[in-house]
């Protein structure tokens, strides 16, 4: 048992839900006004990506990549509630944008999946980014075009694939497997010391 000294040094921290909260609060709100001074003075490029909480939740993340003090950085923007249309989806970005007094022109680039609600020529997300951003540009996430691709690879291709995918997902269940694994890439003075697991991608619209 602790003495009493301990005990009162114990006590007299707060640990009740609305001081953590807030603490979390506070330490979230530094961290997206960090990045906010960021790229507002420097010229950025945005990830938009749809994606599922626990609770069945469709929320638009936007992930943001701008250089500082000459490294590049990738970070999460902001996550929110996903509209039901493509209007609604630019008005958020517009309405973020404006309320933390940000240039479109600083964006530069916007990457998509692809799908048609984000690309489309006259009411797609891009077109309208590139309304009030003209000089920016659009590409296609490269992961997703790789695993689209790799649903029409050859039966032999497949194979390679699904053995692969087996060993890293015997590794990844394993802590003790994960740890060997490390060691055994520091040894052989790989780049990387952990593994991925496998994501399935599909066109969300």
């Amino acid at each position: 048992m602790a003495d009493e000294k301990t005990a009162t040094m114990i006590s007299s921290i707060p640990l009740s839900n609305n001081t953590v909260r807030s603490r979390i609060q506070d330490l979230s709100h530094e961290v997206k006004d960090t990045i906010i001074s960021r790229i507002g003075q420097t010229k950025f490029s945005l990830q938009l990506d749809e994606s599922t909480d626990v609770a069945g939740l469709a929320v638009m993340m936007t992930f943001v990549r701008y250089e500082f003090s000459g490294i590049f950085h990738e970070d999460i923007m902001f996550c929110k509630p996903l509209p039901s249309s493509t209007s609604e989806i630019f008005s958020m970005l517009d309405a973020f944008f404006i309320e933390n007094s940000i240039p479109w022109n600083n964006c530069i680039d916007v990457c998509t999946d692809g799908a048609k609600a984000m690309v489309g020529y006259v009411a797609g997300v891009v077109a309208r980014i590139k309304k009030v951003s003209p000089n920016c540009t659009s590409s296609h996430c490269v992961l997703y075009r790789h695993s689209l691709a790799t649903k029409k690879m050859p039966v032999l291709l497949k194979q390679v694939l699904d053995n692969a995918v087996k060993i890293i997902n015997h590794v990844k269940t394993r802590p003790l497997q994960c740890r060997l694994l490390k060691i055994l890439c520091e040894d052989m003075g790989a780049l990387f010391k952990s593994l991925l697991l496998h994501t399935e991608v599909r066109w969300l619209s």
